[in-house]
């Protein structure tokens, strides 16, 4: 803050102690003035003490003005508009964020529990994990396209990343104790990300496929 008078840390000190200084030689002047048995000792003396004075008053006065110029320099840093996150860190925050939500996404898609259909035997587990790589793809999308909408907002990157994952999760309906520990969660494998969602429809292409040739050789 003394930076904003053009003043150090170091001159501040050396204010206070100019003061001591001064306080102590007006007394010194005061007590040898007042002991002084010569009258010509004793109005020497007491001229000093009066210069010792009025320069201890000055620097009282240069202390009381620095103090109200420091109040009034935080008054102004507090109402003064905060500066916008510059490209580099918006973009480092699209990062964190993206791999943050991306976490609490997987997460979701490997708690979602998949019910079986009749007949699917064997093939049944396979099934549910291409279910959940659906579901993470559609999620991954959402969340892109919330994180598009957020970014143009003047204060994006600014607040604490921790908090800034949790109100974007809050509002995407992820789970709120996962949102807690994201920072524990794993990174969504390589195969969930390269998932697409039209990827996803082939998966029911080729189950309805598997049901009409099972169908055709039944009959």
């Amino acid at each position: 803050m003394l930076d904003a008078l053009d003043i150090t840390e170091a001159e501040a000190q050396g204010l206070s102690e100019l003061a001591q200084h001064d306080l102590a030689l007006a007394r010194d002047f005061a007590r040898r003035a007042q002991a002084a048995e010569d009258a010509d000792e004793a109005s020497r003396l007491g001229r000093s003490y009066q210069r010792a004075a009025r320069s201890y008053r000055q620097t009282l006065a240069l202390k009381a003005r620095l103090k109200r110029d420091l109040a009034a320099a935080a008054k102004d840093q507090a109402g003064a508009p905060k500066a916008k996150p510059g490209g580099a860190a918006v973009a480092r925050r699209i990062g964190e964020l993206r791999a943050a939500l991306l976490r609490l996404a997987w997460d979701e898609a490997e708690r979602t529990e998949v019910e079986p259909e009749e007949g699917e035997g064997a093939g049944a587990e396979d099934h549910a994990a291409a279910d959940r790589l659906q579901a993470f793809a559609w999620v991954r999308q959402d969340l892109e396209a919330v994180i598009a909408r957020d970014v143009v907002n003047d204060s994006f990157g600014a607040e604490p990343l921790d908090d800034h994952v949790a109100r974007v999760a809050l509002r995407l309906g992820m789970d709120a104790p996962a949102i807690a520990r994201w920072r524990d969660l794993p990174d969504p494998p390589d195969a969930a990300l390269a998932f697409e969602p039209d990827e996803a429809d082939d998966w029911d292409e080729v189950d309805d496929e598997a049901d009409d040739e099972n169908w055709e050789s039944s009959a």
